[in-house]
């Protein structure tokens, strides 16, 4: 390894591995402000908080490390470039891509580790924090009931509590629905006045005990059909002491069962996602292919039906005139003598007129017919109109897993594109230190979170098809890069610039003359 590959590696790594864990406790930052209010007060421990703060950590590393290599290189270049050394390096005859070379050199195993921690770390953390925190969001509810709020964590019943005590225990005003009849159109209402809560031994159960209250029921009738609209009959109970004891062996931690069916997509890698959205495509194509039938169906039953029926249909005075295929071909076969026919009487009488083909049909089964060619249309209507919704749902599922896989790619490849971002302003500014490098670093992370989440946000609307709304990040800031990296190797400034907004804002904000 050369001297100036040595330098630039000694003055990189520091604020790399610097600016990767400060991006790493921001977002981590930004996990506990969004997550906290759902975690406190459900009885966690500091291990499991500990553990889920490593699991977002560990989910959040493909987005710190661009982050990390733009800082960095805005800060090594400036840097040089503030200390004169970057000349120095210049007027040696060494060109600036070369002293970029141990940068790239960063840049590229940036990118790999990316791919790596996209499709093995970031999966696995995924499935792990989802897991945990849905577990955690369901822990121990009795310690997280509000006032004036419904509480529907417990299993079958929604309980609403309009004052507590200081103590948590002493309530007042209770509301308790019972979901656990089988028909839920009948109503199991309690109220009561007041009331006691607590948990009880090991926190295995939890006690509800009220008083001075009534429970409204609606009473099912057994004569009564399930299409009958009437109301049931309700009965009302009084009560001066009322206890529901509550199992919480349902909220224990390790006997969750969790649904990950929810954006599955995060919980996947590359290989994976490709198989997925190869699934999808065979979906989607046997769909079209049964839509093409049904639309076929459709059509042979309004050409083919009506032409096959037509004949016998029609009245008898017509089908008397008309001939076959048959006899038309064997007229033309017989030879016709030449002689003078006799003359035959014209018939004057005029043919029954129709304006429609139902008139054409036997008045006994207009109606039959009618009611068929409705009831057939409705039901290809119905097939129509599902495989189509079917087709957006699919093509809408399958444009997700294409922006996860085009994503992973995109954050990679942003390594090495922040690099020339970060070298060439940094040798143009001729700033080092933390202080406008790390501005100049904020403001283009920002524009590119911007742009990542507007292409995913137009993806998942439609708008936009997926690949684009992953690399529209990449393509907006390609063309900045290579305007830095142009203007870095030629060494020129961006002072022309400024003198045009400043020549703009003299001519439309004359300075004012004293008189």
């Amino acid at each position: 390894m050369k001297k100036i590959d040595k330098l630039i590696l000694k003055d990189f790594i520091p604020p790399y591995i610097m600016a990767f864990l400060v991006t790493e406790f921001v977002l981590v930052m930004q996990f506990l402000w969004k997550y906290i209010d759902e975690i406190i007060g459900k009885g966690v421990s500091l291990g499991i908080l500990l553990e889920l703060i490593f699991y977002w950590s560990v989910r959040i590393i493909p987005e710190a490390v661009p982050v990390s290599i733009l800082i960095a290189s805005v800060m090594v270049f400036g840097n040089l470039a503030e200390k004169y050394e970057l000349s120095s390096m210049k007027s040696a005859g060494i060109s600036l891509t070369r002293i970029m070379g141990m940068g790239i050199c960063i840049a590229v195993m940036t990118s790999m580790f990316s791919l790596f921690a996209s499709n093995y770390m970031k999966p696995r953390a995924n499935y792990k924090f989802i897991y945990r925190y849905n577990a955690i969001k369901r822990a121990k509810p009795a310690l997280s009931i509000e006032e004036g709020v419904f509480n529907k964590d417990f299993r079958n019943v929604t309980i609403r509590v309009g004052e507590k005590g200081r103590d948590g225990q002493m309530i007042q005003d209770i509301l308790v629905y019972d979901h656990s009849v089988q028909d839920k159109r009948l109503v199991n209402v309690l109220t009561a006045k007041e009331g006691l809560m607590y948990a009880g031994e090991d926190d295995d159960y939890f006690v509800m005990e009220l008083q001075d209250g009534v429970q409204y029921r609606e009473m099912k009738d057994k004569k009564a059909k399930p299409e009958d609209k009437k109301p049931h009959p309700m009965m009302r109970t009084k009560f001066e002491s009322w206890t529901k004891i509550f199992d919480l062996s349902e909220f224990d931690l390790e006997a969750q069962n969790v649904n990950l069916t929810r954006k599955k997509y995060d919980l996947l890698n590359a290989f994976q996602l490709k198989a997925t959205i190869d699934s999808f495509q065979r979906e989607i194509v046997e769909n079209e292919r049964s839509n093409l039938n049904n639309f076929s169906q459709v059509m042979s039953y309004e050409m083919v039906e009506p032409e096959h029926n037509a004949k016998e249909n029609l009245p008898s005075q017509v089908t008397k005139a008309i001939k076959s295929k048959e006899e038309i071909v064997n007229d033309n076969r017989v030879k016709v003598k030449k002689s003078k026919a006799a003359p035959q009487q014209v018939n004057t009488a005029k043919l029954e007129e129709v304006s429609s083909i139902i008139e054409t049909f036997d008045k006994k089964g207009v109606i039959p017919a009618l009611t068929t060619a409705k009831h057939r249309s409705e039901r290809n209507n119905d097939k129509i109109l599902k495989s189509v919704r079917m087709d957006d749902t699919l093509q809408h599922s399958q444009s997700l897993y294409v922006l996860r896989l085009n994503q992973q790619m995109s954050w990679a490849l942003i390594c090495i594109l922040f690099l020339f971002i970060g070298a060439s302003l940094g040798s143009i500014v001729k700033k080092g230190g933390y202080g406008y490098p790390l501005l100049i670093a904020i403001i283009f992370f920002m524009l590119f979170i911007i742009l990542n989440i507007m292409g995913e946000k137009l993806t998942k609307s439609g708008s936009v098809p997926a690949v684009f709304g992953a690399w529209l990040p990449y393509t907006v800031l390609f063309p900045t890069a290579l305007i830095l990296t142009y203007k870095a190797l030629n060494d020129s400034d961006f002072s022309y610039l400024k003198n045009m907004v400043l020549t703009l804002y003299y001519k439309l904000f004359p300075a004012k003359q004293d008189v």
